[in-house]
């Protein structure tokens, strides 16, 4: 499957943070991935062409700010790989969790998951109808 954006989008549309043009495609790949991991591959199996207008603005924001985040933490290796959940310090504590999505052990940018919070790609429960998207 292609990518999700190109770097054209990422950079003049989108404003994401610098990444080399090289690093991007392999970023943008794996952004895609996540992409389709998180909204159970719906978007594969309906076609990002049948979705509408809004939708695909929306997946193609999620995308780019699942490069974002790869970019900021220095690279795809980096991302969720840290293994720590919870620090202390004093009276100071920082917790990790690990929500459904993915979201919370930081391999899914939170940034990623509101793009796609109202587009329905996140549902998975009973479908009542068919391609109500």
């Amino acid at each position: 499957m292609p990518a999700y954006i190109d770097y054209t989008y990422y950079t003049d549309d989108f404003h994401g943070a610098e990444v080399d043009e090289q690093e991007f495609k392999r970023m943008t790949r794996r952004a895609s991935d996540v992409i389709d991991q998180v909204t159970g591959y719906k978007i594969v199996h309906i076609g990002l062409d049948n979705l509408s207008e809004f939708i695909v603005e929306q997946v193609k924001k999620a995308t780019a700010a699942q490069v974002e985040h790869y970019v900021i933490a220095g690279g795809v290796e980096f991302v969720g790989s840290s293994g720590v959940t919870s620090a202390q310090a004093g009276n100071f504590q920082y917790q990790t969790g690990g929500g459904q999505d993915g979201s919370g052990d930081g391999r899914v940018s939170p940034d990623t998951i509101d793009y796609l919070r109202y587009t329905g790609l996140l549902y998975s429960g009973i479908g009542t109808m068919r391609n109500v998207y």
